[in-house]
Formats: C-alpha cells, sequence, structure tokens
C-alpha cells in the first residue's frame, strides 16, 4: 500500500465558497438562537500517531501533538433537521471531540471525523447527551443533496464504524462528513443526512484534503486481490476498503465551540 498526495482543490481554496444546494421545500436556513454555528479548530501532525519512543506507560491519547492550521464554522440547519443538529451541538457541548480525529480524507469528495472508538486512538466517546436519533428513519431528513463544497452530513451510509458497534442496541451515530469540492458528490445523497454547511473556514478543508492518506497500491495485485475477494465474500476485502483514505497524518479537532449570537452567520444564509 502506498500514500497518496492529493491533488489541489481550487474549489476549496475560498472561504466564502457556498456549500449546499437544496430544493425549495426543504428550510435550510441557519436557524435563529445560540447554537445556529458551531466552531471547530483543526490542527495537522507529522504523523499518524505518536512513534513508539514517545509513548509512555497509561499514555490517555497515542495521538502526536498537531499544528493549528485555522478554524471551521458550520451553520445549522435546525428547522430542517432538529433532531441530528440537537446531536450535533450536544456533542460538542460535551467536549467529546477535541482530540479526536478525521478518520478518512477523500480529496474531491469529502472529510470525516467524529468515529466511534478507543479515545486513545482519537475516536469518539458519545455523551449520554447525545439521543436516539428518529430522523435516521423519516425519509424527508435525507432530501437535501450534497451538490457543493461545505455539505455537512451525519455520515450513516459512508459510516466508517465497524459493523459490530453500529448493531449495538445503544448504538447513537454521530460521525459527520464535510464535503470538499470542487464538484458534487451525488453518491452521498439519499444515504446520509445534511444538517449544515460551512461557513467559514473552506480553505482549512482544502488543507485537510492534502493530507496523504492509505490507499490501494497501484502496481502488484492488491487491486486485483480485493476485487477477488469482494466477488467471492471475502470480508478482508471490505475490511481493506474501510481503512482506505486513512490519514498517514493526523487531523485532530483541537477545539470545538458552540458561537454565541455575535459569532453567527447572517440569519438569512440559505443553500442555494
Amino acid at each position: 500500500m502506498l500514500a497518496r498526495t492529493r491533488p489541489a482543490l481550487a474549489a476549496a481554496d475560498s472561504d466564502t465558497q457556498p456549500s449546499t444546494s437544496g430544493r425549495d421545500e426543504v428550510d435550510t436556513t441557519i436557524t435563529h438562537r445560540v447554537g445556529r454555528a458551531v466552531a471547530l479548530t483543526i490542527g495537522i501532525a507529522a504523523t499518524a500517531l505518536k512513534r513508539a519512543e514517545e509513548r509512555t506507560i497509561g499514555d490517555k491519547s497515542i495521538i502526536p501533538e498537531a499544528t493549528p492550521i485555522g478554524r471551521l464554522v458550520i451553520g445549522l440547519y435546525g428547522n430542517a433537521v432538529p433532531r441530528t443538529v440537537s446531536n450535533f451541538l450536544a456533542l460538542v457541548e460535551s467536549g467529546n471531540l477535541v482530540g479526536t480525529t478525521f478518520s478518512r480524507v477523500l480529496a474531491g469528495e469529502y472529510i470525516q471525523a467524529g468515529k466511534q472508538g478507543a479515545r486513545r486512538l482519537g475516536a469518539v466517546e458519545v455523551p449520554a447527551s447525545v439521543q436516539p436519533n428518529t430522523e435516521v428513519s423519516e425519509a424527508s431528513a435525507f432530501r437535501l443533496p450534497h451538490y457543493r463544497p461545505g455539505t455537512v452530513s451525519l455520515a450513516l451510509g459512508e459510516n466508517d464504524e465497524e459493523p459490530s458497534l453500529r448493531l449495538r442496541p445503544e448504538y447513537r451515530p454521530v460521525e459527520f462528513l464535510i464535503t470538499t469540492g470542487p464538484g458534487p458528490v451525488p453518491r452521498l445523497n439519499g444515504q446520509n443526512i445534511v444538517f449544515g454547511r460551512v461557513v467559514e473556514g473552506m480553505s482549512v478543508v482544502g488543507q485537510v484534503a492534502q493530507v496523504p492518506v492509505f490507499g490501494p497500491s497501484p502496481v502488484g495485485n492488491s487491486l486485483a486481490f480485493n476485487s477477488l475477494a469482494a466477488a467471492i465474500g471475502d470480508d478482508r476485502a471490505a475490511t481493506v476498503r474501510r481503512k482506505y483514505g486513512k490519514p498517514l497524518k493526523a487531523v485532530v479537532i483541537l477545539g470545538s465551540e458552540i458561537l454565541p449570537s455575535g459569532e453567527e452567520a447572517p440569519s438569512s444564509a440559505t443553500a442555494g
């Protein structure tokens, strides 16, 4: 397997780039109240995990120190999908996103964070304040598409958590993705719940999209093996594919906050 360095994304360079396109009947107003926008401070480390010599017994995390690269501000569609937005706000308010990492980077498609698992490895522990989400079984919650850069959605169809975790009765989905642009990602439509858009910081999304990732080797027989394994029902291929797009440098959420009214996006902002 080889690390793949991603091509530059011209559309991700502008912090004013619009981020999603909805249908007229869906209310994508960024909701008028404290909590209609969330800010995430992002950093990138030199490696994915601490080197062996840097680790100590009892380390609570083996994620290396990351250098800040900027802030993402996400406006939330509280009118369209109130439960999904409420759960995202509860996750941010809990502080449980801080110190976690982006688990997948697919330049030209999306970057993904909020994967559940071991905190030590940069995964999320879901707080009790995150409630069961009835919108995951409501067709109307899936109507908004992933047409423009900066679309933020609850990762259901593109979820990369272990299947055994998702089958637990107490499982509550919080993993989310952000589309990178420059074009739409239609394959995500109908699979994930769009609940917001990036209103500031698309240049940060662009920087994250450039991080080298784990992927199939262009030489040898890895692609042929995976195709054969998938054809005969061998689950090893699916296991390997879940690792595709895994960053080879830790992309860390260094801070998260719910913005007060004075720092939010314009109240008239809607998806265009």
